[in-house]
């Protein structure tokens, strides 16, 4: 089986990352895996380091798209790929156009759309692909909202990632030393993403849970270089006094995830509108539950599962829940040592790798 899998965005964050450890699974199972990418981006290196044929797209603009096209329906042509799989919106006209133009008559192999991000803008030519993808029921109900015909073409199937060493039992002490977040003592909470998370509402709760833990640690996790999105939260929390209690970490290196994850009492979200959320699958991983509004594609983690807590309300509400959780500890290190089962009999690189085989097996009809 001949893949190919097309990103032509210019950074390098989750949706790429998994494209990586899907490549690698996919590879270990005997499938030829290829990329097409924008030249001059960081993708242009980092698959081409891992031993994958890459192919280099022309940024689409202007004049470009005169030499891009052409090529593109070369490329297609030439490869034959049994699975031509699209992976951002702005890519699926392109190729779409690109695709009939080199098989006018008969088809060769299957077009497929993935979708790692809920959105709701009509899809030009989404009818055209053989197949849909999205990340999480959140991602396919937004989708189909906007895009009725896409149901019928519409599957899921979850992300994967590298399961860690058990937690030890270390994690299920709340005096264990930090190994990451130093210097901080229990109870420490944390929420990782990009600052245009809704973060600010996890500030503006921290005066209810410092009435019963006042010595809290609010971490915020993530790449917190764009100051217009960060200093609204710095403001507020000075605002309220709670200034000493908010930690922001800066971007954690990829070999330290679940150093940190190990320092977190709780994993906490206030983002309503997740496509699913990796770092929730690590949190995991490393024996930390997770407290979440009900709303978006991570709630299908959680669904049926003890692992973390859910809640359907407000502030108060889930000022409350994680309130409760940090006072039961029991229920605390019982779910952590839950969620690293889960996260190993489900959402494993290998139980990745193994759904998307299958998926593509059967959508040739092998």
């Amino acid at each position: 089986m001949k893949v190919l899998l097309i990103n032509n965005g210019k950074g390098w964050s989750g949706g790429q990352e998994h494209l990586k450890d899907l490549a690698l699974e996919l590879r270990e199972n005997g499938v030829e895996v290829q990329f097409l990418v924008r030249q001059d981006t960081v993708n242009e290196t980092r698959y081409a380091e891992l031993g994958f044929k890459v192919h280099l797209m022309p940024y689409k603009h202007g004049l470009n798209m005169v030499r891009t096209f052409p090529w593109l329906v070369s490329m297609l042509r030439s490869e034959r790929f049994d699975i031509v799989s699209i992976n951002r919106e702005h890519d699926l006209a392109l190729t779409v156009l690109a695709y009939r133009a080199a098989f006018p008559f008969k088809r060769h192999g299957k077009l497929m759309m993935s979708y790692h991000l809920p959105t709701e803008r009509n899809q030009f030519l989404l009818s055209a692909v053989d197949a849909i993808v999205n990340i999480s029921v959140h991602v396919q109900d937004k989708l189909v909202n906007s895009n009725p015909a896409a149901r019928g073409k519409s599957h899921i199937l979850y992300y994967g990632i590298k399961l860690p060493e058990p937690p030890p039992e270390e994690k299920f002490d709340n005096d264990r030393p930090g190994r990451y977040l130093t210097g901080r003592r229990f109870p420490v909470i944390g929420m990782v993403g990009e600052f245009w998370k809704n973060q600010i509402e996890m500030v503006e709760m921290l005066p209810l849970l410092m009435k019963e833990f006042p010595g809290i640690t609010l971490a915020f996790i993530g790449n917190d270089s764009a100051r217009p999105l960060v200093e609204p939260l710095v403001v507020r929390a000075k605002e309220l006094g709670v200034e000493e209690n908010v930690l922001f970490t800066g971007l954690v290196p990829r070999d330290r995830i679940y150093d940190m994850f190990h320092d977190l009492d709780l994993s906490v979200t206030t983002h309503r509108n997740e496509g699913l959320g990796i770092v929730h699958l690590e949190s995991l991983a490393a024996g930390t539950p997770v407290v979440g509004y009900n709303e978006g594609g991570y709630v299908d983690i959680f669904k049926g599962e003890d692992v973390g807590i859910m809640v359907d309300g407000t502030t108060p509400d889930f000022a409350a829940a994680v309130i409760g959780l940090l006072q039961d500890d029991s229920r605390r290190f019982a779910m952590g040592r839950e969620g690293y089962e889960l996260i190993r009999e489900r959402y494993s690189l290998q139980a990745m790798g193994r759904s998307y085989l299958q998926f593509y097996k059967k959508l040739l009809g092998a």
